[in-house]
């Protein structure tokens, strides 16, 4: 899916019914306003600074260890949150 652009992988990963991760602030914040006013449903926007693979991990298991998958549909989350 990396060559694919923004709102191929996003469409992608609803269709998956799956949260996506990214470190692209700008393009991911308008399709997740854009799905929100279109009343189309997603299964979450987790949103990090580029850190080491060992840092992502870990904040991700906190993350996944935090909130449900229920808790994370239609929002956005920064992972920096789960320092």
């Amino acid at each position: 899916m990396l060559s694919q652009d923004d709102e191929e992988q996003f469409a992608w990963a609803v269709g998956e019914q799956r949260a996506i991760v990214t470190f692209n602030f700008n393009d991911f914040v308008e399709l997740h306003e854009r799905y929100i006013s279109e009343s189309k449903e997603h299964f979450g926007i987790i949103l990090s600074t580029a850190e080491s693979v060992v840092v992502l991990l870990h904040r991700l298991l906190r993350l996944l260890n935090s909130i449900s998958a229920d808790e994370l549909r239609n929002q956005m989350r920064w992972l920096n949150e789960f320092k």
